[in-house]
């Protein structure tokens, strides 16, 4: 049988409480659709003022045990009657509701992982140009540091054709100096020739 439930009065009315017809009583059937995808499509409670004569399909007048967490109304049990029974998760319209919820969450998760994907790609490009701003000063520097290097061989060479040339000059120009001859001593024998006078025949 349906349970009955009694309206209330509305608080703080006065004198037209007297006047007021009684509350008319509510009937409580529970609606269960035993592949809902959600607790409620499952087992929620319908009130209605009029009782049914005869309970809709799906609808059914005995309230599930309260210890039930997740109660869904199984038509095998009971010797074909039906009853409640605690969910066990393996209504059709259950599973494709939980994978439609897992796709959902992959989607949701495939999405971030595009984003940190692009991020990582947008950071190893970012690498990519540092390194290749890199490697193009190094290659101009490295072309400079040769260039210079180059020249400074040129100049070098350059100074030494001149300091050769400047030494070859100095030695063809000096004047070598003779060393200072001796005379020969006249000999004594002349000296006294000189001097003796010839002697005369005549004398």
């Amino acid at each position: 049988m349906a349970d009955e439930t009694q309206k209330a009065p509305v608080a703080g009315a006065q004198d037209q409480n007297a006047t007021q017809e009684q509350p008319a009583k509510l009937y409580t059937y529970y609606y269960s659709n035993p592949d809902g995808a959600s607790k409620d499509e499952r087992c929620h409670a319908v009130y209605t003022e009029v009782p049914f004569d005869v309970v809709p399909w799906r609808m059914h007048k005995e309230e599930p045990n309260a210890s039930m967490s997740d109660p869904v109304w199984d038509n095998n049990l009971n010797n074909g009657l039906g009853a409640w029974r605690e969910n066990s998760g393996e209504a059709q319209g259950q599973i494709l509701a939980e994978a439609q919820a897992k796709l959902r969450e992959l989607d949701q998760n495939s999405a971030q992982l595009d984003k940190a994907n692009d991020k990582v790609d947008q950071a190893v490009k970012t690498m990519q140009q540092v390194q290749a701003q890199s490697s193009q000063q190094n290659v101009a520097l490295m072309k400079s540091f040769t260039e210079k290097a180059q020249n400074t061989n040129k100049l070098l060479a350059s100074m030494q054709q001149t300091l050769a040339l400047v030494v070859k000059a100095n030695q063809a120009n000096a004047t070598p100096v003779a060393p200072a001859q001796s005379q020969p001593a006249a000999s004594t024998t002349d000296a006294s020739a000189s001097q003796t006078q010839p002697v005369s025949d005549n004398q």
